[in-house]
């Protein structure tokens, strides 16, 4: 699907017990979840974001997601941050590439 997709992308951490690394994301758009991680994603993870952006999906302006705010992974001693920004996918991009 092209258009409006959130990214979640690791910005900082302690270390992660699931392997993820600085870098790594996950997309979300109206068709599902897209992991950009070598070693896959931490559903705790994923679940921690994911109420956060339900209803925000395909839309246009929001001024929470506007300002790219930080998402904690619930495992504390991790401290694993991750950025929310909305980003536009090309009409012909594939989505698993």
């Amino acid at each position: 699907m092209s258009g409006s997709v959130i990214r979640c992308t690791v910005e900082s951490m302690n270390y992660s017990a699931c392997g993820l690394e600085v870098g790594d994301s996950f997309e979300i758009d109206e068709d599902g979840l897209v992991v950009r991680a070598p070693e896959g994603f931490c559903y705790f993870a994923i679940a921690s974001v994911l109420p956060l952006v339900s209803g925000r999906i395909g839309g246009g302006g929001d001024a929470w997601l506007d300002q790219r705010p930080l998402v904690a992974c619930p495992d504390p001693p991790e401290a694993l941050h991750m950025r929310l920004e909305r980003v536009e996918r090309p009409a012909n991009a594939n989505p698993h590439e």
